[in-house]
């Protein structure tokens, strides 16, 4: 379903795992349908001919979205040994954005997901922050059995920078510097969570796939957040 799709030349229609999407000649113009269970959006586009890109997308994008923050909690939890640097892999809901481009650029034209919406609190009622929600399995090598339409895969480098052994039962995110990259069968992203002590961790994106060949996704910017987004997350309530 990913990929880049020429309009009128090659007429749009995908029917996928509960996803209906289509653009049809409307006259002189363009009409785009989009339905996922029992949401539905159409939108008419003034051109004869347009492209369309269907990619993976930063989490922070869906229509309203309560927080740019992706809380991820491990079904078991990891046991990171003084002074050491270990791979694993974890998952993250995956969310779709459809682009129409043209005359040398691109533009958002509709977002949505296929995973479940679900949120929580980091940290105390008074000072904790909102998050979109995920559980995770903790693996060890890149899993095989995953839909790339609704959920990824994070390769996350632990980095304990402390002489003590550390316990690790969840990773928090900020979404605005998700690096997302893509092929037919995967979607990935890389990142590393440096633990500082028992209670606080840096966790930061890495601008690279998991595998070789794989393509980075169209990043959207909000021009208002660029100036306040952070690098790195810290991650000051628990890990």
């Amino acid at each position: 379903m990913y990929g880049y799709y020429k309009f009128p030349l090659n007429p749009l229609r995908i029917s996928k795992d509960g996803i209906h999407l289509q653009i049809k000649k409307d006259g002189n113009n363009l009409h785009y349908e989009r339905t996922i269970l029992n949401d539905s959006i159409e939108k008419i586009l003034l051109t004869k001919d347009c492209g369309i890109i269907i990619n993976p997308i930063e989490a922070h994008k869906i229509r309203n979205q309560v927080t740019p923050y992706l809380l991820i909690e491990y079904e078991k939890s990891v046991f990171v040994e003084p002074k050491g640097t270990n791979n694993v892999y974890i998952t993250f809901p995956v969310d779709i954005g459809v682009f129409i481009s043209g005359h040398k650029n691109y533009d958002l034209l509709d977002i949505f997901t296929l995973a479940k919406q679900k949120y929580t609190l980091y940290g105390d009622p008074r000072n904790g922050v909102i998050c979109k929600y995920h559980k995770s399995p903790v693996l060890t090598s890149i899993p095989t059995d995953l839909n790339p339409l609704i959920n990824g895969v994070i390769k996350l480098k632990l980095i304990n920078t402390t002489d003590a052994w550390m316990e690790i039962t969840k990773t928090v995110f900020d979404s605005h510097e998700m690096k997302v990259y893509f092929n037919e069968n995967l979607v990935s992203m890389k990142a590393n969570m440096k633990i500082i002590n028992e209670k606080i961790a840096e966790t930061e994106f890495v601008n690279s796939g998991i595998k070789r060949g794989m393509k980075k996704s169209l990043e959207i910017f909000e021009p208002a957040k660029i100036t306040v987004s952070q690098k790195k997350y810290t991650m000051e309530e628990g890990i």
